[in-house]
């Protein structure tokens, strides 16, 4: 059996008829328009006649798991044998109503991502699948279900092939959001691969065994920028700190509205971590990797999360870690902020 320590047992019945997956060609997200518990009702009242996926992510980022993953899972239509699939859940609760009929899925947040990364460095680990982002459907690594829908991502030439992941064309699973974050979720799995379980019982310690959450307050504030400087931003009245480092591992996760910038103009985002002291010159001592974002005709939106640990400060000062901004603009302001972070 393949099945993943610390995940809930939801195992389907008669899972053997789906028959063994023919080939490990990589891990494919998706997302639910939905929650966990309906997807889990659902998946529980079809069994395995119906569709089914192997995993599910929920919003609090719990972890279940419907069909042992030596079998196959339906997700992915024809190539069903070849994928291990993860669903996630988008809808309700912290995620609100959206409108089902666009691309308006929102964001994966940091639980979620941390139980994503979780499950990745597991199923590569056991799988023998590179934990590497997929370009193109047929590439081997972590991919997405639109890479596979006709009418989409899928080459006119693989209609009717094992690369074709949908039977329904244009589907955009899992949104245009979730598929910006991906690059930096398989940059967080390739950093977890040392830390897989593979023991019979989960850990509660280390970067993928965070417990202590923090969902942090959308800040409206209007922030202007500075042509080409970076710029550490205020996450909340007088406040530019999204955590003190204790020397416990975090992951956190920053998430920006930008307007006036245009398509031809970018916004850089970064971590860094600050020796601060009340009363003294606050410091910068270190960096983490950047993203960047080009702009659009209306509002830009940016995500980016980071991975990491730090020491305590030393002589009465302390590790603080902020989110600075860079543009190219001479427009571009940020119009709101929220940061969130797991740690422990």
């Amino acid at each position: 059996m393949a099945i993943m320590p610390g995940a809930v047992n939801k195992l389907l019945a008669n899972q053997a008829r789906q028959g063994l997956m023919k080939s490990y060609q990589g891990v494919c997200l998706h997302t639910m328009v939905g929650s966990l518990a309906g997807t889990d009702s659902m998946f529980e009242k079809d069994g395995t006649v119906g569709t089914e996926s192997h995993f599910g992510v929920g919003e609090h980022g719990e972890i279940y798991q419907w069909v042992d993953t030596k079998y196959t899972a339906d997700a992915n239509y024809l190539g069903s044998g070849h994928v291990i699939s993860i669903e996630t859940a988008d809808y309700g609760g912290s995620f609100g109503r959206w409108n089902t009929a666009g691309d308006n899925v929102p964001y994966w947040n940091a639980a979620q991502i941390a139980a994503i990364v979780k499950i990745i460095v597991w199923a590569c680990t056991n799988h023998d699948i590179p934990i590497q982002q997929m370009k193109t459907v047929r590439d081997r690594g972590i991919g997405y279900h639109a890479m596979g829908v006709p009418g989409n991502e899928l080459p006119n030439s693989l209609r009717g092939t094992r690369y074709q992941w949908s039977k329904y064309a244009g589907k955009v699973c899992p949104g245009k959001n979730r598929i910006s974050q991906i690059p930096e979720i398989v940059r967080l799995a390739q950093g977890g691969a040392a830390s897989s379980d593979t023991a019979p019982a989960p850990k509660k310690e280390g970067i993928l065994g965070m417990t202590k959450y923090s969902g942090g307050k959308i800040y409206k504030a209007l922030q202007a920028l500075t042509r080409g400087k970076w710029k550490s931003l205020y996450i909340g009245k007088g406040s530019m700190s999204i955590l003190t480092c204790d020397g416990s591992p975090y992951l956190a996760q920053v998430y920006l509205t930008v307007t006036g910038l245009k398509p031809d103009e970018t916004i850089q985002v970064r971590f860094i971590t600050a020796s601060y002291k009340k009363g003294t010159t606050t410091k910068n001592n270190g960096y983490y990797a950047k993203q960047e974002q080009h702009g659009s005709g209306g509002g830009t939106y940016i995500s980016h999360t980071q991975i990491g640990k730090t020491s305590k400060g030393k002589n009465g000062r302390s590790n603080r870690l902020r989110v600075q901004a860079w543009t190219d603009s001479k427009t571009a302001k940020i119009t709101s902020i929220q940061t969130k972070f797991l740690k422990g």
